[in-house]
């Protein structure tokens, strides 16, 4: 393979991985919306559909305010570390440890990204998940 198809390629991975990571964050702002919605409780009073969706909406855009003004740089790096690890998880699924893929919810069983990441997120493990891999290397 030649250098500029080397090069070429490189830059598509960078492309997916940014992706990646922007999906990832996108689904911890929305982690924290509904957790910060719900507040403990395991139900939502709300008038009707447009109402639950509009008090959705409003969280999840306070939430998005929320991450892009108050986040620290030292956060950010520990949701950085973590995702990249959680990336090379769910690549190499079949290469980890039994603990780690335990650990991870089964990264195997998911052939799609997108739907890892909610299935974390249904399971409200996404950002603890990512923040506990933070300290691991791939």
């Amino acid at each position: 393979m030649n250098k500029f198809n080397q090069a070429r390629q490189k830059q598509r991975s960078d492309e997916e991985q940014a992706e990646m990571f922007a999906d990832t964050m996108d689904m911890i702002a929305r982690e924290r919306a509904v957790l910060r919605l719900f507040d403990g409780n395991k139900s939502l009073q709300v008038h009707s559909l447009s109402h639950a969706i509009n008090i959705i909406n409003q969280q999840l855009g306070h939430e998005y305010d929320n991450m892009l003004m108050n986040i620290s740089t030292e956060e950010l790096h520990i949701l950085h570390d973590g995702i990249k690890t959680l990336i090379h998880g769910w690549q190499h699924s079949n290469e980890i440890d039994t603990e780690l893929v335990k650990e991870l919810q089964n990264p195997q069983n998911f052939s799609d990204y997108q739907d890892y990441i909610k299935h974390l997120l249904r399971l409200s493990k996404l950002e603890t998940t990512i923040k506990a891999l933070a300290n691991f290397k791939n």
